[in-house]
């Protein structure tokens, strides 16, 4: 047995087999004085003791576990769950902060290619793994899965992870350690960092450059964003509030239609499965708090939660590539491309920087107000934010959703990087929409408490008349207005849109108010 084997070579070969013959590690105990005994004698009787976590978790269910063939003649590897709780809301070993630790290590130079790795060190059975590597044991297969730190670096005594013994040796990591949990795993999927540097800290520029610039660039996007359009937005919020015009009345009679049914459908489709999305990422976020297991309960618990998180996930791209072809669909080609650039267009142009420095100059109150057409340029933003966030997430979470798949064409460290772009751009889509774009669409003046326009499909015409005059007088002139004048729903069916608004409105504020209470373990956990 290879295990018989390793002990005997530990037993035999302390030293020489680490490669650094001629060293003596010492052990701080042979030259402890009498006294310096009795004193450590009396500690460990006053002391509470406990045995560590970490050393309680022995892999038991790994050691038996089965390799063949591919390093030392074992059969093939059991398979596990690797995605079950440990909580990282919790403190480091608390009921072990209390244990003395003394250390005295031989000094040397490559300790990754010692055979035992802790020589020297006093207590080390009495403490948690945690306690020396506070920030080793913050990876995600510590925080969401029920790995010790031993299941991967093996039993007493734990060797560098370059020494030839070792389980985590990088020549036969992938089927030995990896495999037990990820079926299939590769040399490259093996690549991948468990213990990744702070992606915001300058060290990382050197040791993982494109962790380091994969956080900064999708920060950099996030800051910029609210750096813009949330004073934007409460400077137009308190114009709005102090502004003395009164818009045109109307019995409601009047309406005119603004989307279409199949424009109304695929914006229900994005609601439904963003809030879904949402959802179950923040679960899976925050499955170190007491609220995120309540979060992941709702969808049947943090297994369950992930694979709902996918097939949203696979809905929302299927969706998106209809939505695709569909605008496609809508282009006049013989025009093109002069077609996709007129007022009744989605991408911005000129005209809109125009109208968006004379919108801020009306919320000084030094410009009047700008004579907007069917499309503004914070409605043009909106849009363009959810092409960019869908095709950021889908391609990121495509990457993610089998990472050992994903593995035959890129190396493993490529998923660190990923892992913080979906993450940093899936809190900015939920940050942006659940407060700016909420504001903008529903909590406006004028628009409160909830602008259905978007359910219902038609708005007021007086309403339209005040906001967008240019739209209204380029219909006119073209002839087509009275053709988008309708009539309005039922009431009963203004109901529904309403309690549906309301709920949605209230699932989001709901997850954005406890993000933000309990963010502050997710900062401690990932930054501190």
């Amino acid at each position: 047995m290879y295990a018989e084997f390793q002990r005997k070579v530990f037993r035999e070969y302390p030293v020489n087999g680490n490669g650094l013959s001629g060293r003596q590690p010492s052990h701080g105990a042979e030259t402890a004085t009498g006294w310096r005994r009795t004193i450590g004698l009396l500690l460990f009787l006053v002391l509470l003791y406990e045995p560590a976590v970490a050393q309680d978790r022995t892999p038991r269910t790994f050691s038996d576990s089965s390799v063949k063939k591919l390093s030392f003649g074992r059969p093939g590897p059991d398979r596990r769950n690797a995605h079950s709780y440990m909580f990282f809301s919790e403190k480091d070993a608390p009921a072990h902060a209390r244990v003395i630790q003394y250390r005295k290590i031989a000094r040397v130079r490559y300790r990754r290619l010692l055979a035992d790795a802790h020589l020297g060190l006093r207590f080390y059975k009495q403490l948690a793994c945690v306690r020396c590597h506070p920030r080793q044991g913050r990876s995600l297969h510590h925080a969401r899965s029920q790995i010790a730190c031993r299941q991967c670096h093996g039993p007493d005594p734990i060797a560098g992870n370059r020494h030839y013994s070792s389980k985590l040796n990088p020549r036969r990591r992938f089927v030995q350690i990896c495999a037990k949990c990820h079926k299939g795993a590769t040399k490259a999927f093996a690549a991948y960092i468990v213990h990744e540097p702070n992606p915001a800290y300058k060290t990382t520029q050197k040791s993982f450059p494109l962790l380091f610039y994969a956080f900064w660039a999708m920060m950099a996007i996030a800051v910029g964003t609210f750096a813009v359009f949330l004073p934007h937005s409460i400077f137009w919020g308190w114009r709005e509030f102090r502004n003395t015009e009164k818009p045109e009345t109307s019995d409601g009679s009047r309406r005119i239609m603004r989307f279409t049914k199949t424009q109304r459908f695929f914006h229900a489709v994005l609601i439904v499965t963003f809030v879904t999305q949402t959802a179950t990422g923040l679960a899976r976020l925050f499955g170190g708090t007491a609220w995120g297991r309540s979060l992941a309960s709702l969808f049947g618990g943090y297994n369950m939660t992930l694979q709902v998180h996918k097939w949203a996930g696979l809905f929302m791209l299927a969706a998106f590539g209809i939505h695709v072809i569909y605008m496609l669909g809508r282009i006049e080609w013989r025009r093109f491309p002069g077609s996709i650039y007129g007022p009744d267009s989605l991408l911005p142009r000129f005209e809109d920087v125009r109208q968006g420095l004379q919108h801020l100059g009306w919320m000084a109150g030094k410009h009047p107000h700008p004579r907007f057409d069917r499309w503004t340029y914070w409605e043009k933003f909106d849009y363009g934010g959810v092409m960019w966030g869908i095709f950021v997430l889908g391609s990121t979470g495509l990457i993610l959703y089998n990472p050992v798949f994903s593995s035959r064409y890129m190396p493993g460290w490529v998923f660190n990087a990923v892992l913080w772009v979906h993450r940093i751009e899936a809190i900015l889509a939920m940050a942006h929409v659940f407060t700016i774009h909420f504001f903008i669409g529903h909590l406006r003046r004028h628009n409160f408490p909830m602008d259905l326009t978007i359910f219902e499909g038609s708005t007021d015409f007086a309403k339209v008349r005040h906001e967008r005059p240019a739209w209204i007088e380029r219909m006119h002139a073209q002839g087509t207005l009275q053709e988008a004048l309708v009539a309005g729903e039922p009431h009963t069916l203004r109901l529904v849109f309403y309690a549906f608004g309301f709920a949605i409105m209230g699932a989001c504020l709901y997850l954005l108010v406890n993000s933000l209470v309990h963010g502050i373990d997710l900062v401690k956990y990932f930054f501190v």
